[in-house]
């Protein structure tokens, strides 16, 4: 029978290992988990990986800002109602009002129309409002809010909650 290496470093206090330092704490084995990965520990992690133990790198994908279609929406809608106050169609507190929203809730609405009527960019037949929510960039119409006015909206998009509260005022919602 071989002899056992342990008998050979009996009595040496370190067994081979240096200072009596060296085998203190994590930092002796590069680090805990998975640090240095990377970098010292990089070959050790390739092979794992191999075997599919081990993933590293990023995952999964995040879509470009400047693609996403909320942001673009809300791009079209400053811009709309940018050109709208420069041609002087929107005062300064419905401009500021309108640009803080991507989308318009029909509250939102609700309380801004007479605004709008006055600065000539919704209509008024009788008690009815017109509003063209296209001319102005939004693309669809939330339902938050309370309507207590009839207002006739014209949108790309609206939720069945905006829908039933616009109807239940005695307005109306199309579709485009």
């Amino acid at each position: 029978m071989p002899k056992k290496k342990v008998k050979k470093f009996r009595g040496s206090r370190t067994f081979g290992w240096g200072s009596h330092k060296n085998r203190r704490g994590r930092g002796n084995r590069g680090g805990a988990g998975n640090a240095g990965v990377h970098k010292h520990k990089y070959i050790k992690f390739v092979k794992l990986a191999k075997k599919g133990e081990y993933l590293f790198g990023k995952h999964g994908f995040t879509r470009p800002k400047i693609l996403r279609k909320d942001y673009l929406n809300a791009q079209v809608v400053k811009d709309t109602l940018r050109w709208l106050k420069e041609e002087g169609k929107l005062d300064k507190y419905t401009y500021r009002y309108l640009s803080s929203r991507t989308e318009l809730n029909a509250g939102d609405l609700d309380e801004i129309v007479e605004k709008l009527a006055e600065l000539g960019i919704a209509e008024k037949e009788g008690e009815i409002f017109k509003v063209d929510l296209t001319e102005l960039g939004y693309s669809k119409l939330l339902g938050n809010g309370r309507v207590t006015k009839k207002i006739e909206v014209r949108v790309f998009e609206a939720t069945p909650k905006a829908v039933e509260k616009i109807e239940a005022a005695g307005g109306k919602v199309v579709v485009e």
